[in-house]
């Protein structure tokens, strides 16, 4: 999926952007990976030594969730349905249409989830470590790289890249190196054109497991705007998408720190070794 080659890292000054995304940009301008939601209080925290902080109190709670066998653990909200069927190898893939027209196979290397009710979705990679990725910044390559994939690229708005401090990860060696970007791009599903794009915010995290040789890749899928050409239109309406507090729902940015929170490897001969 991923490509070997390092893309040219995209201009989003000078990229040509849908008006909708720069729409969208303004609204939203200054959302960060610790964002508050609706000024609600949040506790102070400094966030080179301390967790990350969940922006609100929903009504939901995420559980703790088992990936890849138990080889992986994290916890999220089970309304995010596991899409992948362990008899067929089949799931719903960047598409959250029912029709089995846009049934694909899932590759053995990932896990993916959605809530088809808010049309969000998220997914774990393994990939093989790109050497040729420098650490600086590998999130955001990652995340160009899955533009490039999409058609997407001439519509991305970076938003925020960050590196993510050891106590927000603290299942993991604190060595690890692990990057978050959030982006903005305008992307339609499946066979659909560009006039059904819908705006959608990425969560993208890339954790570097150096010793197995490993880049997982933490992606939550936040549509904020639906086309009406869109057919996600059909299951949730077109337009500005409900937030989801107002829904007594974890946002999505929560989302997203809660699986990097929890994460935690069980067996690393998922890896194909046996180091720790």
């Amino acid at each position: 999926m991923m490509k070997d080659e390092v893309t040219t890292p995209c201009d989003s000054a000078h990229a040509p952007q849908t008006d909708l995304v720069q729409k969208l940009q303004e609204e939203f301008a200054g959302i960060a990976l610790d964002p508050s939601s609706n000024g609600s209080d949040v506790c102070e925290c400094d966030t080179a030594n301390a967790p990350m902080p969940i922006t609100a109190i929903p009504t939901e709670r995420p559980e703790n969730m088992i990936l890849f066998g138990g080889a992986i653990t994290c916890s999220f909200p089970r309304r995010y349905t596991d899409m992948f069927s362990s008899n067929s190898g089949l799931m719903i893939y960047r598409n959250l249409s029912q029709d089995v027209s846009d049934v694909r196979e899932v590759p053995n290397n990932q896990e993916a989830f959605v809530d088809a009710n808010r049309d969000e979705s998220f997914i774990v990679e393994l990939l093989e470590l790109k050497e040729n990725v420098t650490d600086a910044g590998s999130a955001r390559w990652f995340l160009e790289d899955l533009t490039v994939e999409q058609a997407s690229e001439n519509s991305l708005v970076v938003e925020e890249e960050n590196s993510v401090p050891a106590a927000n990860v603290p299942n993991l060696d604190a060595n690890t190196t692990v990057n978050a970007v959030i982006g903005t791009m305008a992307v339609a599903k499946g066979r659909q054109g560009p006039e059904a794009s819908n705006v959608v915010r990425v969560y993208l995290a890339n954790i570097r497991l150096r010793v197995v040789g490993t880049d997982i890749l933490v992606i939550v899928y936040e549509p904020l705007v639906i086309s009406e050409h869109s057919e996600s239109a059909q299951a949730v309406g077109a337009g500005a998408t409900v937030p989801a507090l107002q829904a007594g729902l974890m946002p999505a940015a929560d989302v997203f720190k809660q699986v990097l929170f929890t994460f935690n490897v069980h067996d690393w001969s998922l890896f194909g070794s046996a180091n720790e």
